[in-house]
């Protein structure tokens, strides 16, 4: 207990100094020098050479230990102190768990104002802190210079679920009732998995991976040219979880909630002085219950047809995943790292659909019933080698990665329809029987180097190459059943084959500067896309062989009191999938049949951004306006076959999409238990385009909001309460209407914090829904989903000798040890 006190004492201290820094920046100069000095350097382990970020940075003057200024490092270990006054300083830095470093005769001279510190590799500390209690936590939501950071462990409403749940609460992203994400209202967006792509795409990789095992998710609207251009929206970055403490470490959750939901996951890390090697693993058996209705008008001259329809379905999901890696610290500046993952997946839709059809003409009416039962069964892999070579200047680095990745997709689907009576009872066997298989195998490849070279502590060059195979083949096979044969008959005119190959070659290069207050960052990234498509059952093929350019900008403006001001640019593609490009034929039911378009062309977006940024105290406010504008837009249209009595779904390049829109968002600590976090957006949407040989253009104007509160209690207990909203949208051909919802969470941690307890509810007042209206040449649809709600689900989380260590060591006699050393300045 004594032991324990003390270190909330040195918390409690570290964080008064911290805040004493802060206060006292740039303001001590007796001597009224020039300000004209700048010290920078990095902060490393000094056993594993690992960046630590969040160090304390206090800058005295040698004379007479008086405080001048200080700083804490960034995410990449790197810190600067601008605005100094000539003079000879000593350097110092502080971080939990190591010995206090001091760095001496730090010289800034006219001759010599802005000086490289170097790297500042500090010493693991001696005393055994077993007994100290750390609780560091980090705000939900961090704003950074070109990306939005959530840290999802401070979301209590997103245990036991997937990452799409946890991203209901964001500023730019919205969810819908069935879990589907988009980014600032479009689809189109890349998502990646520690910097790599995913094999699945979009809002399907975001329901499949576990919010737990997820350390942070990075939000980029506006990427710079060094990422890939794909997702007109941007780029979602899941930051899986890989702990950095030395020795044997780790956390298991495990999850149960209404209606046969189960899910357990674990990751275990040990680390010695050269390696690291880390295992994860996660098995998943969940169950979603929704109902819907929906209606259809034909009209045919002076008839009107009538289809009511009445949905009750079930979703299923399970399956396991298992990854793992090892880092090894070649030397001090080197590193490689290998690690692989392998997934399987079920999805399992049971649908029981009642059908009543009649006309306003006749006094007939028609039941019937239609079961509709599909699965879809997934295995796939992947493996990844990265190799990271660091200078002696801080961000001078080299990195090369190596990526293969490997799906496997069998997919069936089995229809059975009955005429009924009017009280839903069948009248004779079943008068449409019908199945499909589909296995499709799909390769990715990629090879990848970047270097990075500062010049001074404000001015970079960065350039990199990419080598990407993106490689599919599909078999479609569709079977009717033949009653007097009593056999199974394969159907020709939908059944298919299909080989897809994207080879996409890029450079980039970005320089990065500072002139005055203004710092400014330029890119352009070259691809050439060569796109080849071999339809095997029409024998045609397809090719599609461009050179594309995609540059991007930033401009920043330093404000007093640490307000920034920024304007950004990208270019950006969405390229049309496999499935949208396949001119076969795709059977969904006896009303609906999918076909692809094999000459649709990419989309390209020009998005431009304003953010404004203020923090105050522990607080932040911010501002963001957007503007994007897309050629080519990919648009989903359907048309009505009045000969086969059919829907016709398919893809078009539409003319041009306008979006343009505000965000705002407050982050704010009203008392120490009261955190409370509001965000809203405001956007004007207009669509143009070709519908059935009429030009046509539509706007909407709407708008959405998230606010959410954390109430720190107690006895380590806390209350998160979530609301949100999101407005309504047009298409070409109709509207989807508003919905909203609310979440509730309380957790409580035992055994001193080792063991967390969260229990949390899910659209509370059950309000999820979800309507949608479409309308064309001869008909009029309109929709209405509700999934199950309240969900409640009950999460245990486990720690294994997180956040602990054991040192023996010696003092100084002031019960701390401290690395001392003189600056020796090369002349770099």
């Amino acid at each position: 207990m004594f032991m324990k006190r003390i270190g909330i004492a040195i918390l409690l201290f570290a964080g008064l100094f911290c805040h004493n820094l802060q206060a006292q920046e740039g303001s001590f100069n007796p001597s009224g020098m020039p300000k004209n000095g700048t010290i920078f350097g990095k902060v490393l382990d000094e056993k594993t050479d690992h960046t630590i970020e969040y160090a304390t940075i206090g800058l005295y003057r040698q004379k007479d230990s008086s405080l001048i200024t200080g700083t804490i490092s960034d995410n990449h270990g790197i810190f600067e102190l601008k605005e100094l006054p000539y003079g000879l300083y000593y350097l110092e830095v502080n971080f939990l768990g190591y010995e206090k470093f001091r760095l001496n005769k730090i010289l800034v001279s006219p001759q010599k104002s802005s000086v490289n510190a170097g790297l500042l590799k500090i010493h693991p500390s001696a005393v055994d802190i077993d007994a100290v209690e750390v609780v560091a936590e980090s705000n939900q939501i961090e704003y950074k210079i070109d990306k939005k950071v959530v840290t999802l462990s401070q979301d209590m409403t997103s245990a036991g679920g997937p990452v799409s749940q946890a991203l209901e609460n964001t500023p730019s992203v919205e969810v819908d009732i069935e879990g589907n994400v988009t980014l600032r209202g479009s689809s189109n967006y890349k998502v990646l998995i520690d910097g790599k792509p995913s094999v699945l795409d979009g809002s399907e990789a975001l329901q499949q991976i576990p919010a737990s095992s997820v350390h942070s998710v990075e939000i980029i609207t506006n990427p710079s040219a060094k990422y890939d251009p794909d997702g007109a929206a941007g780029i979602i970055n899941v930051v899986m979880k890989k702990q950095k403490q030395r020795g044997f470490n780790g956390v298991i959750n495990a999850s149960i909630g209404t209606h046969n939901k189960y899910d357990t996951d674990f990751l275990l890390n040990a680390r010695q002085d050269k390696t690291n090697f880390f295992l994860g693993g996660r098995y998943s058996d969940r169950s979603f219950y929704n109902e819907g209705t929906s209606e259809r008008q034909i009209f045919r001259g002076d008839t009107t047809f009538y289809t009511l329809t009445d949905r009750d379905g079930e979703f299923s999901r399970d399956g396991f995943s298992i990854r793992a890696g090892a880092d090894y610290y070649i030397t001090d500046k080197s590193t490689v790292t290998l690690q692989g993952r392998f997934r399987q997946r079920n999805f399992a839709r049971i649908f029981d659909n009642t059908f009543t059809e009649y006309n306003n003409l006749e006094d007939t009416i028609v039941y019937y019933l239609e079961d509709n039962n599909s699965s879809d069964n997934e295995h796939e892999f992947d493996l990844s080698l990265d190799f990271r070579k660091e200078y002696s200047s801080p961000l001078h680095e080299l990195k090369a990665s190596l990526f293969f990745s490997r799906e496997v997709e069998n997919e069936t689907e089995a229809m059975n329809e009955q005429f009924t009576d009017s009280d839903w009872q069948p009248l004779f066997q079943s008068t449409a029987l019908n199945r499909s298989f589909e296995e499709r195998t799909e390769k990715e490849l990629r090879a990848q180097i970047d270097y990075v070279h500062p010049f001074n502590e404000d001015t970079k060059f960065e350039a990199g190459f990419q080598s990407r195979w993106d490689m599919d083949n599909a078999d479609y096979n569709f079977e009717d059943f033949d009653t007097d044969r009593n056999a199974w008959i394969t159907n020709n005119e939908l059944s298919n084959k299909l080989e897809y190959l994207d080879a996409i070659q890029s450079v980039y290069g970005i320089y990065t500067g500072k002139l005055g207050k203004f710092g400014y960052q330029g890119g352009l990234r070259v691809e050439y896309d060569n796109r080849y498509i071999n339809q095997i059952t029409l024998d045609e093929e397809y090719r599609y062989e461009k050179l594309h350019f995609f540059p991007s900008f930033y401009i920043t403006r330093e404000l007093p009191k640490k307000m920034q001001l920024q304007l950004s640019y990208s270019r950006r593609i969405d390229r049309p999938r496999e499935r949208d490009l396949n001119p076969f034929k795709d059977f969904m039911d006896n009303q609906n049949i999918r076909v692809g378009n094999p000459s649709l062309s990419p989309e390209f977006t020009n998005s431009f951004e304003l953010n404004y940024q203020i923090p105050f105290k522990k607080n932040f406010v911010s501002f963001e306006t957007f503007y994007r504008h897309t050629n080519n837009v990919i648009t989903r249209y359907t048309e009505y076959d009045t000969i086969n009595d059919i829907f016709i779904h398919t893809v078009h390049n539409a003319d041009k999409e306008y979006s343009a829109g505000g965000e705002i968002m407050a982050n704010i600590n009203f008392t120490p238990w009261w955190l409370f976090t509001l965000s809203g957006n405001l956007f004007h949407y207009t669509l143009s385009g070709e519908n059935e040989g009429e030009y046509i253009t539509r706007s909407t104007t709407s708008w959405g909001g998230n606010a959410n509160m954390i109430f720190k209690l107690k006895w380590d207990a806390r209350i998160q309460l979530m609301g949100m909203y999101r407005g309504p949208s047009v298409t070409l051909q109709g509207e989807r209407k508003g919905f909203f919802f609310t979440n509730l969470a309380v957790r409580k941690d035992f055994l001193d914090r080792k063991l967390s307890v969260t229990l949390n509810m899910r659209d509370v007042f059950q309000t999820g829904k979800f309507s949608f209206t479409s309308e064309g040449s001869g008909f009029y649809t309109s929709q209405e989903f509700r999934r199950e709600s309240p969900i409640i689900m009950l999460t245990l989380s486990y720690r294994i000798n997180n956040y602990k260590q054991k040192r023996n060591g010696n003092g100084n006699g002031n019960g701390e040890e401290i690395q001392e050393m003189d600056f020796q300045d090369d002349g770099m």
